[in-house]
């Protein structure tokens, strides 16, 4: 009798066991592919996927042990009618799981941008459930394998690249700001707005290592989309006011001139920026309101404090304008000053820029200038 009850009670919890719920899709995490960076390409009526791995168990750093000479990487290439028949190309070779909730950035060539389209682009990234929202999104001229094989100094990982960590870059030298791809998609679909991808490409660079010139990866342009099409582009020289009016700008150089001659080196914080907008003729122009903390860095001729603030507003007001009559030339408003008035004076925007040829130029610049410090000297120093 109590043998009976024993092998009905074990029954009874075999019973219940085999409801409860199991891992039963479980993999172990170090025979599993880590996807870390996807490049998109178009050619030839295909579409050509480029998926990046690394081993992070060469990003770790172990006690007593040094990294290896080289950090291991792979990378796979499918090709296919669309993007997802290019994935299955390489699910055929594939050794071990392909994870993707790791990918950090996407690149997409020019070619499959001008060609195919953000939204066709992206519908299959964003519509797995595995990848993020939140990837850095990046153009490129360049074959993607080029910099896909691309090493950081000392031998790191390509998990601390520029297409992995921007905004490393980006902290110490604001010049091109890094786009995450849910921002993208909404400047996409915005109206009033221009939506931007940066441009990134493999250069040499005055790094060297055993005495040899260095690949690096540097963002040197834009991308520039509106109406949800592609508008056009712009070099690191045409974009050089844009950093002025970002917010979220950590720290900019400006350098000020006198007959051709730099004279003194600023460090820019941008606090403010106030777009107003005025009407002159029946033609709608903006009033740009502007407020910079500025810290000295370098100077090579003395000059008072007034001085210094002259100089800095006439440099600004010259950068802002050389970039958005660069914008002009290609009919798009490449600092947004519009989406100002289409948030604000919706009617306005319809009747003076929507449906207008014209783009409004800038009327007026009004630049407070705060100088903050300069730095552990008060002016230059003189030989005795």
């Amino acid at each position: 009798m109590k043998g009976t009850k024993s092998v009905c009670f074990l029954f009874v919890m075999c019973l219940f066991a085999s409801l409860l719920s199991g891992c039963w899709d479980y993999k172990n995490i170090d025979r599993m592919n880590y996807s870390t960076t996807m490049g998109i390409d178009h050619e030839n009526n295909q579409f050509i996927v480029y998926l990046q791995s690394i081993n992070f168990s060469g990003i770790a750093k172990k006690e007593g042990s040094s990294p290896p000479d080289q950090q291991p990487e792979i990378v796979g290439v499918g090709r296919g009618i669309s993007i997802g028949d290019a994935l299955f190309d390489l699910y055929q070779s594939e050794q071990i799981h392909i994870y993707y909730g790791h990918i950090k950035a996407l690149v997409l060539t020019k070619k499959a941008l001008k060609k195919i389209g953000i939204v066709d682009l992206t519908d299959l990234i964003n519509r797995y459930r595995e990848i993020r929202y939140n990837l850095w999104v990046f153009g490129t001229e360049e074959p993607l394998e080029r910099f896909l094989f691309y090493h950081p100094f000392f031998n790191l990982s390509p998990y601390d690249s520029l297409l992995m960590k921007p905004l490393e870059t980006y902290k110490q030298s604001s010049y091109i700001k890094p786009v995450y791809l849910y921002r993208l998609l909404a400047d996409y679909y915005e109206k009033g707005k221009t939506a931007m991808i940066p441009v990134v490409a493999t250069e040499k660079s005055a790094w060297k290592e055993n005495g040899k010139p260095l690949p690096v990866l540097k963002m040197n342009g834009m991308y520039f989309f509106s109406n949800e099409k592609w508008s056009g582009e712009l070099d690191e020289k045409q974009l050089e006011g844009k950093k002025y009016l970002d917010l979220r700008m950590s720290r900019a150089p400006l350098i000020v001139y006198e007959n051709n001659k730099p004279i003194i080196t600023f460090i820019v914080q941008t606090k403010k920026v106030k777009v107003r907008y005025s009407m002159n003729g029946g033609r709608l122009s903006y009033r740009l309101e502007i407020k910079v903390k500025v810290f000295l860095d370098e100077m090579l001729e003395n000059r008072t404090q007034n001085e210094m603030k002259t100089k800095v507003k006439e440099a600004l007001e010259k950068s802002i304008r050389h970039t958005y009559e660069s914008g002009l030339k290609l009919h798009i408003d490449v600092l947004n000053l519009g989406y100002s008035v289409y948030k604000h004076h919706y009617s306005d925007w319809k009747k003076y820029i929507r449906d207008s040829e014209a783009i409004p130029n800038i009327e007026s610049f009004q630049i407070d200038v705060q100088l903050i410090h300069s730095g552990k000297y008060k002016g230059k120093i003189h030989k005795r």
